[in-house]
């Protein structure tokens, strides 16, 4: 019986939650499209916590949870195409060094 009213407590936090996520959506005059998201409990838990913690709603929460990542992925992306031209430098001055060497090499024989 205790795990029941665990669990229709959450649900009542959850609907809650919907509700004061629509409202400030309405309020806001947001023009952004909307969809369904499901979670596992134990995410939107911590989703919860978190924008509770920074002030935020859960929907500003997870909107700024993606735009890091996404932000994220375009400085790994930049990072990648970086560490490339370095490495295609540093090819082109190993092989100017070999081949200095290798003159170097012929005229002391």
């Amino acid at each position: 019986m205790t795990k029941k009213k665990a669990g229709q407590a959450k649900s009542v936090t959850r609907a809650t939650a919907r509700r004061l996520e629509s409202k400030k959506a309405t309020e806001k005059g947001s023009t952004s499209d909307q969809f369904q998201l499901c979670l596992p409990n134990e995410m939107w838990d911590k989703l919860a916590e978190a924008a509770t913690a920074n002030e935020r709603s859960l929907n500003d929460e997870i909107i700024h949870r993606l735009t890091q990542s996404l932000e994220r992925d375009g400085m790994q992306k930049k990072l990648s195409q970086h560490l490339k031209i370095q490495g295609d430098r540093l090819a082109k001055v190993e092989g100017e060094i070999a081949a200095l060497v290798q003159q170097l090499r012929l005229k002391d024989e």
